[in-house]
């Protein structure tokens, strides 16, 4: 079948890598098929992604910035963030009206943010998170919460979930909540590494940690691996998660770093690795999956998100998971579990199956 060649729109949300990151193979599916693709996001998604698309037209188009606190307790900071969500949800709304008019863009793709949606094109909503796990004071607005993700995800013509259909999925309740938006769909879940052919690294590290998400917590997780890495005598490399400090891995006072990785590189350090920790977001977790390497998950603190995903895997025996000030306690011999022994991960075939009919 023939279908007319559009001009696709793809914005992620700016909040670390992993929207980005995530929406490599949706990107790739659409140039493959003949259509031209723009990209806007925030500094690093930019990074990541003109990297990774040489030549393809970006547009500076940031999220509204978010500071978790050095503290456990994130009620403050969560708060002022909820806040402030519908007057930037406004502002996306009326800055996506002019970018439509002005490049003529014939479908929208907005991974997380919900002010792209228009009335004049076909756009979508990418998201594994339709319910809303608040902060212990605030549980009671959980309904509210989610009845607003379904109210803004319905706004879309089409809601695609990355996660299976089947029970609770990978992200458990986040994207099998109670109801459905009327337009969502599972999708399967999308991994840059879903067709990786990945080779054995030619140097043997011990110990890999991924770092990933907002300050002061990238740098806490960083400092944790640090100590990990020194108690435990470990050849260790962190990937900090920052396109913009380049791909060269450096040594500093006997840890490796580099600021991120190319994604054979990446997928080959990661399952040549004998151990690693990493962040517990979603995007990250679905990495892990198409790689089926074992780990060690860290979810930031305070973070209902992601503090919830590290316990519903771990409970499934997926993952093991500790708090980020536990990092360094850890003990070799009791966090790592073999991803390849759960027949969920080994029986599910990752499908990419994002073709849409662009004529509707």
């Amino acid at each position: 079948m023939n279908v007319e060649k559009k001009i696709i729109l793809v914005c992620p949300l700016g909040w670390g890598l992993g929207h980005a990151s995530r929406d490599i193979p949706i990107i790739d599916s659409f140039r493959r098929d003949g259509h031209k693709v723009i990209i806007a996001g925030d500094e690093q998604s930019l990074a990541l992604l003109s990297n990774r698309f040489e030549g393809v037209k970006t547009i500076h188009f940031p999220s509204f910035k978010v500071r978790f606190s050095k503290r456990q307790n994130q009620v403050l900071p969560l708060l002022w963030i909820a806040l402030r969500l519908p007057y930037h949800i406004i502002k996306e709304h009326l800055i996506l009206k002019r970018i439509v008019r002005q490049l003529k863009i014939d479908v929208v793709i907005s991974d997380n943010r919900y002010g792209l949606w228009n009335n004049d094109v076909k756009t979508i909503l990418i998201t594994h998170q339709l319910k809303i796990f608040f902060p212990r004071p605030f549980r009671f607005l959980e309904p509210l919460g989610t009845r607003f993700i379904r109210f803004m995800a319905e706004k879309f013509d089409s809601c695609w979930i990355p996660d299976y259909y089947n029970s609770t999925g990978l992200a458990g309740e986040l994207s099998h909540p109670k109801r459905l938006p009327s337009n969502a769909r599972y999708i399967g879940i999308i991994s840059r590494f879903q067709k990786a052919n990945t080779v054995e690294s030619e140097e043997k590290w011990g110990l890999v940690g991924i770092v990933s998400g907002p300050s002061p917590h990238r740098e806490i997780l960083i400092s944790e691996i640090e100590k990990f890495s020194k108690r435990q005598n470990l050849k260790t490399l962190i990937i900090k998660g920052n396109p913009n400090e380049g791909t060269e891995i450096v040594e500093q006072n006997g840890i490796w770093y580099a600021g991120h990785l190319e994604d054979k590189d990446f997928a080959s350090v990661v399952t040549s690795s004998k151990y690693l920790i990493c962040r517990a977001g979603y995007s990250s977790i679905m990495d892990l999956v198409a790689l089926g390497v074992k780990c060690l998950i860290v979810p930031t603190p305070g973070q209902t998100e992601q503090e919830y995903l590290a316990e519903f895997l771990s409970d499934k025996g997926l993952f093991q998971t500790c708090k980020q000030s536990d990092v360094e306690k850890q003990s070799i011999s009791e966090y790592m579990v073999d991803l390849n022994s759960c027949e969920f991960l080994t029986t599910q075939k990752l499908t990419m199956s994002f073709l849409m009919n662009l004529q509707e």
